[in-house]
């Protein structure tokens, strides 16, 4: 019998799969929904520990990760094949490392050994432990992907976390804003849902993923069972929709739909035809019932707040890094020069604002901020900062993660709507403990399209 991978998981069939299904199977259940609760909470209190790192729970599987790779190792005595985002991610991780260490040699040199309290070659070592620790969980979730081997046993581990989330969503509604104080990492009221995380900017890749990966997964089920799984989302996305106060959620949501209209013009195939009516349906509600009030709040926040220009000014310090060292200057060297150009992104800001605007003075009080401090430096934009960690190399890594992804994903709507979200997400947020895209980037990867080979030794999942 021809050995199987991840991709061609539709061919083991239907006896062999139950009989793999029993103990096992619940286990893995239980295991993965656990793991995807954890995915979503980052807001943890070890950060108050050990630093943003420990903003996920996930940082503490780092050992079992690890134990998982070296049981791997020792069982097939190789490392097995794996997919392209994996290879994608290692190399990057590669050409980090030498870049950090290139320029805090360079640093050094000058006699600049830390920016403020914060050591360049510690600094460069903790961020690039986001990244590895990125590339084992997408590892380990493939993994656990690979060993499901009921379809309806992996719809349940989905159908748990979104109800936990639905939950906790219902509570925080009612408790606001006070819900959950105990678990988050400070106790100071919060005025709008956000879920496990941070603040509610955070909480929309959340919902789009885990909602778009159940109706997916919701095809495998009875017809009667399938409607009832996607009213059941349904009711969990537009209630999210309704009540979120996240500005970015919102744009993200218009552009993916300009997208996805731009991808089903072609009127020859009906499907493409309803799709498309169904997506200027969305734009047109959209605009009724959300753009007077996204136009209002984004005013109020140009004009009495200081998060707009913070974003844009920490960009445009990642792009003049960048113009003046187009290979990046790695995860550790980056405090300096970020402090380098903050003068030259305010004084562009403060021409683009009254050229385009008509504001003469920009409120940048926040974004000088950080000229006192290491803590917390970086670009509000999960992007851009990578774009400043690798310079041109980031742009490549990019562009080949996602035409790999979307490839795959074009065979989905429903999936290829939710990557679309999450490539234009990445302009908004930051990616180092956002691993619910990371965990669908890892989901595509593992069940969608027929060409990749994964793990050889591997069965698939069967409906």
């Amino acid at each position: 019998m021809k050995n199987v991978g991840l991709q061609s998981s539709h061919t083991i069939n239907e006896a062999f799969a139950e009989k793999q299904s029993g103990k096992g199977g619940y286990f893995l259940t239980i295991y993965l929904s656990i793991l995807l609760v954890l995915t979503v909470y980052q807001d943890f209190p070890l950060v108050n520990i050990v630093g943003e790192i420990g903003r996920s729970p996930i940082i503490l599987l780092l050992p079992l990760f690890v134990f998982c790779e070296i049981a791997m190792l020792s069982k097939y005595k190789r490392f097995m094949a794996v997919p392209k985002l994996q290879k994608y991610l290692f190399a990057f991780i590669i050409y980090l490392t030498f870049v950090t260490l290139g320029y805090i040699l360079i640093q050094f040199m000058q006699g600049s050994y830390s920016f403020w309290s914060e050591g360049l070659l510690g600094k460069g070592i903790k961020v690039l432990i986001y990244f590895v620790l990125i590339l084992l969980y997408i590892r380990h979730m493939q993994l656990v992907f690979s060993k499901m081997k009921s379809y309806k046993l992996l719809y349940a581990s989905f159908f748990i976390a979104v109800s936990l989330l639905l939950v906790i969503m219902m509570v925080e509604l009612a408790a606001m804003p006070n819900a959950f104080t105990a678990l988050h990492s400070g106790s100071q009221p919060y005025w709008r849902v956000r879920l496990l995380t941070s603040e509610s900017s955070t909480t929309g890749t959340i919902v789009m993923a885990y909602s778009a990966i159940l109706v997916y997964l919701s095809s495998n089920l009875n017809r009667v069972a399938m409607i009832l799984s996607n009213i059941y989302v349904a009711i969990f996305f537009l209630t999210y929709l309704s009540v979120t106060g996240s500005k970015g959620f919102l744009i993200v949501c218009l552009l993916t739909l300009v997208v996805t209209m731009m991808k089903f013009m072609d009127f020859r195939k009906k499907k493409n035809f309803i799709v498309l009516i169904v997506a200027l349906l969305a734009v047109y509600m959209f605009i009724v019932y959300f753009s007077a009030g996204l136009i209002s709040s984004f005013t109020n926040d140009i004009e009495n707040y200081t998060s707009s220009y913070t974003r844009m000014g920490t960009i445009i310090i990642a792009i003049l890094t960048v113009l003046h060292h187009p290979l990046g200057v790695g995860t550790g060297a980056y405090l300096m020069y970020f402090d380098n150009y903050l003068d030259d992104s305010i004084k562009f800001m403060g021409r683009f604002y009254y050229n385009t605007l008509g504001i003469s003075q920009i409120n940048a009080g926040e974004l000088l901020q950080y000229t006192g401090t290491a803590k917390n430096l970086g670009v509000k934009s999960g992007f851009f900062q990578w774009f400043m960690f690798g310079g041109i190399f980031s742009l490549v890594f990019f562009y080949l993660l996602a035409k790999n992804l979307i490839i795959k994903a074009k065979s989905s709507i429903i999936l290829y709507l939710a990557l679309i979200f999450m490539l234009l997400s990445l302009l908004f947020v930051a990616l180092e403990i956002k691993y619910e895209i990371w965990m669908l980037f890892a989901f595509i990867s593992t069940f969608v399209g027929e060409k990749e080979v994964h793990h050889s030794n591997m069965s698939g999942v069967s409906k």
